[in-house]
């Protein structure tokens, strides 16, 4: 894979439904399966300096485990309160076995 893309994890270290946090300089990123499909996003609740991989998912979404705020993984969007601000998210592709990750700049 090309630059910026980085790679993060090989691609059966992340099962269907699952995620897994990953740093890449210093800065940590949740990955995610959804259905064969990855998706990346930065590891930090917009309402609070909370980790994200901390909680869990919740389809396509990725829910904190303080207050309970799901955010889309898609778009970064908050789908509940408390949070009314997006989190990052970041281009992610599966190549090679692995899971690459665009960490140069946010996609949303």
């Amino acid at each position: 894979m090309d630059k910026p893309y980085v790679a993060v994890a090989r691609t059966d270290a992340i099962a269907p439904g699952k995620f897994l946090k990953v740093v890449v300089e210093d800065r940590a990123y949740v990955v995610a399966n959804l259905d064969g499909r990855y998706y990346a996003c930065e590891d930090n609740c917009s309402h609070e300096d909370y980790p994200l991989s901390y909680g869990c998912l919740d389809g396509d979404r990725i829910k904190c485990s303080l207050h309970g705020s799901r955010f889309s993984l898609l778009t970064g969007a908050p789908m509940d309160e408390p949070a009314d601000s997006p989190i990052h998210t970041y281009r992610c592709r599966d190549a090679d076995g692995w899971v690459w990750i665009d960490p140069s700049a946010p996609a949303n």
